[in-house]
């Protein structure tokens, strides 16, 4: 599908009432370079624009970055884990910077906010100034992972859902929602509409570590698995059955 095509419909979907109100939007690094490249331009202005839609709506947002397309810790064996995830982190703080910046561009008000402080880059996370920045409507970009190695992006991603109180955390991928196996390297796949987070995690499905399934499950916090590229966020901040929804019902 072209991305003009989901733009029409991001503009058509505007017009509904939102049904999530309060999300945690999980993006994975690799998704900023478009699966290609370090940084991708074009998949960084949809991005953008994506957001931009949901913020219109009214939808508060907080936005959690991976560093995928930079560094991916536990893939860099040659380098001590906690340096590795080190530097994952950094990298997540580069990504926020880009987001950060083109959401400024277009007049959207936004705080940078790291599990890490980089002294007169970005601050380290203080929930009573950030918490006034998402309850007024400004979009909240989460970088610097949980500020502690050994700990990923998702389950970043999941405390901030914690803290701020999210309707739903949604995770954008390259796939349509969770699969039994990774899709792109078998064609047999099973494709979950619905899970238990119970079924997930005995499953032990790679979509997401289990320390995420687990404090999702006890917060009763559902997930939402989708095809970034593929449907605009704005449908399923409607409430449309898109990807693969996670919760403690199924």
């Amino acid at each position: 599908m072209k991305r003009t095509q989901i733009t029409q419909k991001e503009n058509t979907a505007s017009k509904k009432t939102p049904k999530y109100k309060r999300i945690i939007f999980k993006i994975s690094g690799e998704i900023l370079g478009g699966g290609k490249e370090i940084f991708n331009l074009e998949s960084i202005d949809y991005i953008i624009k994506q957001i931009t839609a949901i913020s219109r709506l009214g939808t508060k947002i907080g936005v959690v970055v991976g560093g995928g397309n930079l560094v991916r810790g536990r893939e860099a064996r040659w380098l001590d884990k906690v340096d590795a995830d080190i530097c994952g982190m950094m990298a997540t703080i580069i990504n926020g910077i880009i987001i950060h910046s083109q959401l400024r561009k277009n007049n959207i008000p936004a705080k940078l906010s790291s599990g890490i402080e980089v002294n007169g880059v970005v601050k380290r996370c203080n929930k009573f100034e950030d918490l006034k920045v998402y309850e007024s409507g400004g979009i909240l970009i989460f970088v610097g992972g949980t500020g502690n190695p050994l700990f990923t992006t998702d389950t970043a991603a999941v405390f901030r859902a914690v803290e701020f109180g999210a309707d739903v955390l949604i995770k954008a991928t390259k796939v349509e929602g969770v699969y039994s196996t990774d899709p792109e390297k078998n064609r047999k796949a099973k494709f979950y509409k619905r899970l238990k987070f119970n079924q997930a995690i005995a499953k032990n499905l790679g979509v997401m570590d289990l320390a995420a399934f687990n404090i999702c499950k006890e917060s009763n916090i559902p997930i939402c698995v989708y095809n970034l590229m593929k449907y605009p966020l704005s449908k399923i901040i409607k409430g449309e059955d898109i990807g693969t929804l996670i919760t403690n019902r199924g």
